[in-house]
């Protein structure tokens, strides 16, 4: 047998091929076929050292029904589990090669080097049709759009043919998908079909892949990345992070774009033989279509859409909260000085301590939650409220006003005084009726109205408004300011500004006989 072993000592040695095969008494193809293999093979001197003589003939030996196959003293992989292995989140062919070569050093057992690795594992992936598992992995991404093709059903009432809108997620790597009519494609019918989307899956992938469309994304550029508040909220909700495709980039969605051209197909087209009267029963029969296509065979390997995802993604995504998201909107308030924000007109109270400070409103369809940096403040229920008037925590108000903040009755009572009698019994009368805070901002809004009109005409305003009712309003007091009534000459006789000044005696009798 040829001296495999010094062949290649002296091959790394340095030695020429013709210098070899006069050192070792061989043939210089001997030699040439020798150096060939173990550099093909990434074999060294120092690996070979250790083999037996019979696996240094299988190995170098010339042997024409050999050729292209594995050598038998090498672990072959099982490259079956191994590709379910790849389609998981965050393994790579390196990563798998690692464990491989860990296990059999642990065993004594001679295995593959990488790029061989490499080569049967990919020869394996593609004769077996797992190619997809090089370019995705399980349950790491879903891609979600709304469809160009409108579903349309009839209305019962008028026949007319109402046209909406469809959205649809599909996972790439199994090609498992999604589908749901929506009445249109504002922002509470684009988490409502992303919540169903979670629950059909009964999991959550880790990226949520949406094109640009103003419902999801509010701004993408290179330097910036702007989501809308409730879609990244709902995002948060089920812990997976938002990952729009890049502008201008119709490979970043390449999977649903496709899958939205089969469903047109076997849906879209389908549904046109039947009579929906409304979206709901459209969608029932939307989901049995749906079923059938996910179950569908593969035409050009084996398998199908929904097989391949009990079997591989299934299990990658995650489990869903124990809760579904319940939609809400953000805005944006700032705590006026009484303690409280205004939403749709009502007046809702918060702590005193953030009077001035910018606060988020969450909106649900029945309550309210005030956040300062993130940090929850209270809750306020929203149903049954009316314009105008106050929900109001008495815990959220100071407990001495005069001692909190630059704005309080007895401060506002000063102003009112300083402009005149009657606009101060206003001022005093709006005080007494229930918490000061509350009447803050319509105080200050009376007050003001002295810079524009004057302190006499304000005055005057009052007076009149006085005489029509013991609590005069903002509303009432305006109108008389910007009525004839007020408007004649501020430098009149002292007697007679005190023909309609009346002191707050006067008033005083006049509740008593009330």
């Amino acid at each position: 047998m040829p001296n495999y072993v010094e062949m290649l000592r002296l091959h790394e040695a340095g030695f020429s091929l013709r210098q070899i095969a006069k050192l070792v008494s061989s043939g210089r193809n001997t030699v040439t076929r020798t150096v060939n293999i173990a550099q093909e093979k990434e074999l060294s001197y120092e690996e070979i050292a250790q083999w037996s003589s019979e696996e240094l003939e299988n190995m170098f030996k010339p042997d024409k029904d050999k050729k292209d196959q594995p050598v038998s003293y090498y672990v072959m992989p099982d490259y079956k589990q191994l590709a379910k292995e790849l389609a998981k989140p965050g393994v790579t062919m390196q990563l798998l090669w690692e464990e491989y070569a860990q296990e059999c050093r642990l065993n004594n057992k001679i295995y593959y080097k990488l790029t061989q690795f490499k080569k049967h594992f990919n020869d394996y992936l593609y004769k077996n049709s797992f190619s997809h598992v090089l370019h995705h992995k399980a349950g790491e991404q879903v891609q979600v759009d709304w469809t160009g093709k409108r579903p349309q059903w009839i209305d019962p009432m008028t026949g007319e043919i109402i046209k909406g809108e469809l959205f649809i997620g599909t996972l790439p790597f199994s090609g498992y998908t999604y589908a749901q009519a929506c009445i249109d494609q504002k922002m509470p019918r684009w988490i409502e079909a992303h919540i169903n989307m979670f629950e059909y899956f009964q999991g959550v992938p880790t990226l949520l892949t949406p094109d640009n469309l103003r419902t999801g994304v509010t701004k993408n550029t290179k330097t910036q990345l702007l989501l809308n508040p409730t879609y990244e909220d709902m995002a948060n909700h089920y812990q997976t992070i938002i990952v729009p495709t890049r502008v201008a980039r119709p490979k970043d969605k390449a999977a649903v774009e496709n899958h939205v051209k089969h469903l047109t197909t076997h849906i879209i087209a389908r549904m046109r033989n039947y009579q929906c009267f409304s979206i709901d029963e459209y969608n029932q029969y939307l989901l049995k279509l749906l079923d059938e296509f996910n179950a569908k065979p593969f035409q050009k390997k084996e398998g199908s859409r929904l097989q391949m995802f009990k079997e591989f993604e299934q299990e990658a995504l995650k489990e869903l909260p124990t809760y579904s998201y319940e939609v809400c909107e953000f805005k944006e308030a700032k705590v006026y000085t009484n303690s409280h924000i205004t939403l749709n007109k009502h007046y809702y109270s918060v702590p005193y301590q953030y009077i001035g400070e910018k606060v988020t409103l969450k909106i649900y369809s029945t309550s309210v939650k005030i956040y300062h940096n993130q940090q929850l403040l209270c809750e306020h229920a929203t149903v049954g409220t009316r314009p105008g008037a106050y929900s109001t925590n008495e815990d959220h108000l100071p407990e001495e006003s005069k001692h909190f903040g630059k704005w309080n009755s007895t401060r506002y009572l000063e102003w009112a005084r300083r402009i005149g009698p009657n606009v101060h019994i206003v001022i005093s009368r709006m005080f007494d009726q229930g918490p000061e805070q509350q009447y803050y901002r319509r105080v200050h809004a009376i007050l003001k109205m002295a810079d524009t009109y004057s302190d006499q005409r304000l005055d005057k305003a009052c007076h009149y408004a006085l005489e029509r009712s013991t609590h005069p309003n903002f509303k009432l007091i305006k109108q008389l300011i910007e009525s004839s009534i007020t408007q004649s000459d501020s430098n009149t006789s002292t007697q007679n500004e005190q023909s309609y000044l009346r002191g707050a005696d006067y008033y005083d009798q006049f509740n008593r006989k009330n």
